[in-house]
């Protein structure tokens, strides 16, 4: 008796991984709600190895998204995703992540995500006009996802060669590096101070997706020739020749 039982179990987990192992990745998010902002198209393979034609959030379109699940981590009660995303061929953004505690706290590691700048900019609800140039680099050793916003998070966030282009006048802003961290739950950048520009800020990503910064602006001898007629719109500068910028 316990040995047809035996047999009987073996025989239903073997069942269990070949229908887990031939599950059609598209069946499988049919049965996820996805955020209202967010959609899918092109979902092919299983769930171990899932390919995804486009994934769009809002007015962002990402491409070519590709994710292998570790069957180590099914087992060990852990899900784990390697996902790689973008080409240099097409427009949008492009990278790679790992993505963990699914079934708890969301771990993203290893990040590396390239986006344009101007993707970003054009979200800023700025006052004029500006084309952003260039490239973002999004690098995260560690993210975990916590309340507000996270828990933890160790990363940058790098824009070489920065530059704006502004009443048709291209302006160069050399390199820009802000250094990401989690304080009190709050998702913070902190922008280097060694830059053309003299600046240093401060940006915290609150709860409800509200944003926050303050900082200030030193112009020196490499600040942009063609933003000084602007920094009079910015107030008068303190004692050190600072100006102080607030959102």
């Amino acid at each position: 008796m316990k040995k047809k039982f035996a047999y009987t179990a073996m025989f239903l987990v073997a069942y269990s991984i070949f229908v887990l192992a031939l599950m059609p990745a598209s069946w499988v998010m049919t049965q996820v709600k996805l955020p209202k902002n967010v959609a899918v198209a092109g979902v092919e393979g299983t769930i171990w190895h899932t390919s995804v034609g486009q994934v769009m959030v809002d007015d962002v379109v990402i491409n070519n998204v590709h994710s292998n699940l570790s069957v180590l981590s099914v087992l060990m009660f852990n899900p784990k995703l390697d996902i790689n995303f973008g080409d240099a061929l097409v427009t949008g953004p492009e990278g790679q992540l790992t993505l963990s505690g699914l079934l708890s706290e969301l771990v993203v590691e290893n990040a590396q995500v390239t986006v344009s700048a101007n993707t970003v900019a054009a979200r800023l609800n700025l006052p004029i006009d500006v084309i952003a140039h260039e490239q973002l680099t999004l690098n995260v050793e560690r993210f975990v996802m916590g309340a507000p916003v996270c828990s933890e998070l160790k990363g940058e966030l790098q824009w070489r060669g920065a530059a704006v282009t502004a009443f048709e006048e291209k302006v160069e802003l050399g390199g820009l590096l802000a250094t990401l961290s989690c304080d009190k739950g709050e998702l913070v950048a902190d922008v280097d101070p060694k830059n053309d520009l003299g600046l240093s800020y401060r940006a915290q990503l609150k709860q409800g997706g509200r944003f926050t910064g303050s900082g200030y602006l030193t112009p020196a001898e490499k600040f942009p020739e063609q933003l000084k007629a602007t920094l009079s719109f910015l107030g008068k500068p303190d004692n050190k020749g600072r100006y102080r910028l607030k959102m």
